[in-house]
């Protein structure tokens, strides 16, 4: 804990509440030649639950306590004074009194509710990734591990094509493991919000070469040679389209990809299509986390993260990503780019 962070901890709700029980106070006094006295403590009724939904039932309760304060001090006669000459008065200051109790009481039980419910799901979050990582990082392990005690243990009986081979299974396996790493680390970040973003003029061929490259695929790519530069971070708009490369590798069924880009309304728009069995009838879903397509031995693979994070990264620069059925079979993914001109246009 650093220093003076249990002092701060008092301080600073204690100092909020008091602003805002005096904010109140101050629109009370406005509506004052309207409303009688017994009315305007229900503009102190919004800063008890701030406090109670906010800090929790001791602010609450101090919020209470300024707002009882604060109506019979400006409010009720003698005014500027804490006497109170009418005892219809005194019951209502009571009667808010104990109503300031109640509501700091019920807004403190919603507060502990939404605060129960936000540690369920990060606990169903985390038992979720780790299921995932369990299955998903054992296998390239294993793969790994096997190949080099096949090399080690039976150099002899290995021919330079089979060694050749074993080498090239455990570089495609760790590049998976490294992968599947980078998608932890990523999805890690996600959840604290701490993804750097960083636009500037790029270029779409760069784009597409780099998540290719990132890839290894053999996508067939048709760009027109007049595309504007768009407004993207090249490190997450690469890693987008790398994700959503990699979902058509493995849900396409070893269909054909294909990339091309069209420009519309000052939007550069990437589409990535193949030829398998389609995104059934519900393609949205699949931009959640965790959600799996399934292949055909009935294995889950992958996290489910691959296309929940390619749709963050998109929009964490200004961009989008949606997916569609494709006319005639198959899928197709949309990746949205602001036009550089556009996005400078909206910045100014």
């Amino acid at each position: 804990m650093p220093p003076f962070a249990s002092w701060r901890d008092v301080v600073r709700p204690a100092g909020v509440t008091v602003a805002m029980v005096a904010v109140a106070a101050f629109a009370a006094s406005f509506g004052e030649q309207w409303l009688d006295p017994q009315s305007l403590s229900l503009f102190f009724v919004v800063p008890i639950v701030i406090a109670a939904m906010r800090y929790g039932l001791g602010p609450a309760l101090g919020a209470s306590v300024l707002s009882v304060v604060a109506v019979n001090f400006l409010f009720v006669e003698p005014r500027f004074t804490f006497a109170v000459a009418r005892p219809q008065d005194l019951g209502a200051l009571l009667l808010f009194a104990v109503v300031g109790l109640l509501v700091s009481f019920v807004a403190q039980r919603a507060r502990m509710a939404d605060a129960a419910r936000l540690e369920a799901a990060r606990e169903r979050f985390k038992a979720e990734l780790l299921a995932g990582v369990s299955h998903d990082l054992r296998t390239p392990l294993a793969t790994i591990v096997f190949t080099l005690q096949s090399l080690q243990k039976f150099a002899a009986d290995h021919d330079a094509e089979a060694r050749a081979e074993l080498l090239d299974l455990a570089e495609g396996e760790a590049r998976r493991l490294s992968g599947l790493v980078d998608t932890l680390l990523s999805a890690s970040r996600i959840e604290a919000g701490q993804i750097p973003v960083r636009p500037e003029p790029t270029s779409v061929s760069e784009i597409v070469a780099a998540a290719l490259a990132d890839t290894g695929s053999d996508a067939a790519v048709s760009l027109p040679d007049d595309l504007p530069l768009v407004s993207a971070d090249p490190a997450l708009a690469t890693r987008a389209l790398a994700n959503v490369l990699s979902n058509a590798s493995k849900y396409g069924e070893g269909s054909p990809v294909s990339i091309s880009a069209r420009l519309e309304n000052h939007d550069v728009i990437i589409e990535v299509g193949d030829r398998g069995p389609g995104l059934g009838e519900n393609p949205e879903r699949l931009f959640q986390k965790f959600v799996r397509g399934v292949e055909a031995d009935g294995r889950a693979p992958g996290l489910g993260l691959g296309l929940a994070l390619a749709r963050t990264f998109m929009e964490s620069q200004g961009g989008a990503l949606t997916a569609a059925n494709r006319d005639g079979g198959g899928a197709v993914f949309f990746l949205s780019f602001a036009s550089w001109t556009k996005a400078q246009r909206h910045g100014d």
